[in-house]
C-alpha cells in the first residue's frame, strides 16, 4: 500500500500513521488513538488545528509537571489521566516545565529524584506511556525543559526527544502555541520565564493587556506560576493551569505557594464565539 505513495509529502503523522498501518499489528488502543487525533496542521506563529466537529468541545489541561523534582506528585498525575477518561476525555494539553530539569543554582542538585537528562527523560516517558496510555498529550516546553537546550548551550530539545519516544505525545513548540478550534476559536497555550508576583491575577491580566486587540486568542492557558485560577479578561477566558509538583524548598524560602491539581474544560460554539465555558479544577490537597 505504501509503496505507491510519494513518503517525501507525507507530514510526520501521515508517515507514523502509515507504519503502523503497514505493520497490521494495530491494537483496539492504537487505533482509538489514531481516530481522535485531531488533524495537526503547522502554519505561521505556531498556530495548530485542533477542528472537531459539534458545537461542544472539551479538553484536559495540566501544567509543570516537573518530573525529576522530589517533590513532582505521581499519584497526582496518575490522578489526572484516570479521570480524564472517566469524563471521555481523548484531548489533554501540557502548559510547559514537563521536566524539572538542571538549572545549576547552588543546591538544585540535592532536589532531584532523578539527576541528568537521561534519567529524566528516560523517567518522563515510561510514566507518560503507563498513564497517559490511549489519551492524546499536546505539550509545549517551559523554561525548566529549555534549561537543556540553553543552559552551557546544550541544544537538547525536551519536546522533540519526547515527541520521538512517545507515539501520543504531540510537541507544539517552546514556550507558547496556539491552537485552532475551528469558527473563529482559538487557544493560546503559554509559559512564561518571569518571576511570579504577589497577586495570583497580575501576570496574566498583565499578560492579556499586552495582546493587540483583533489578535487576542479566546482562551488563554498559562503555566510556569504554579498558580490555580479562571479569570475572564478583555473578553479572554484565562486560566492558571496550575502544577504536579508540591511546593519545593526554594518555592517555600521565597514564599511562593503551589497550587496543585488539573483541569477539564469544556465550552460550546456560538456564532459569535464562545457561548459557554465551563472550566473545572481538580485540587489536590496535602
Amino acid at each position: 500500500m505504501s509503496s505507491r505513495l510519494n513518503r517525501k509529502d507525507l507530514t510526520k503523522q501521515q508517515e507514523g500513521l502509515l507504519k503502523l498501518l503497514d505493520s497490521r499489528e494495530l491494537t483496539l488502543k492504537e487505533l482509538k488513538i489514531l481516530l481522535n487525533t485531531p488533524k495537526i496542521t503547522h502554519i505561521s506563529q505556531r498556530v495548530y488545528d485542533h477542528v472537531k466537529k459539534g458545537s461542544r468541545v472539551k479538553f484536559g489541561v495540566m501544567s509543570d509537571t516537573h518530573i525529576g523534582h522530589k517533590d513532582f506528585d505521581e499519584g497526582l498525575m496518575k490522578s489526572a489521566a484516570d479521570t480524564y477518561r472517566k469524563e471521555g476525555i481523548i484531548n489533554v494539553y501540557h502548559a510547559g516545565d514537563i521536566l524539572e530539569g538542571m538549572s545549576g543554582r547552588e543546591g538544585h542538585i540535592y532536589e532531584l529524584e532523578n539527576i541528568g537528562f537521561n534519567e529524566q527523560i528516560n523517567h518522563a516517558e515510561e510514566l507518560l506511556k503507563r498513564h497517559f496510555d490511549g489519551l492524546n498529550l499536546f505539550g509545549i516546553i517551559g523554561n525548566h525543559d529549555l534549561w537543556y537546550k540553553k543552559k552551557n548551550n546544550g541544544g537538547v530539545d525536551v519536546g522533540e526527544e519526547l515527541d520521538r519516544r512517545i507515539p501520543n505525545f504531540h510537541y507544539l513548540g517552546e514556550e507558547e502555541a496556539d491552537i485552532n478550534f475551528g469558527d473563529g476559536i482559538t487557544m493560546k497555550l503559554f509559559h512564561p520565564n518571569d518571576g511570579t508576583a504577589y497577586a495570583e491575577s497580575y501576570k496574566i491580566q498583565k499578560m492579556v493587556e499586552s495582546l493587540e486587540g483583533g489578535k487576542k486568542p479566546n482562551i488563554l492557558v498559562e503555566g510556569h506560576y504554579h498558580k490555580s485560577l479562571y479569570s475572564f479578561i478583555r473578553n479572554v477566558h484565562c486560566i492558571e493551569a496550575g502544577t504536579i509538583c508540591g511546593q519545593t524548598r526554594w518555592m517555600r524560602g521565597k514564599k511562593i505557594p503551589a497550587k496543585k491539581g488539573f483541569w477539564i474544560v469544556e465550552f460550546e460554539k456560538g456564532k459569535k464565539g464562545i457561548k459557554e465555558f465551563t472550566p473545572r479544577f481538580f485540587p489536590s490537597y496535602q
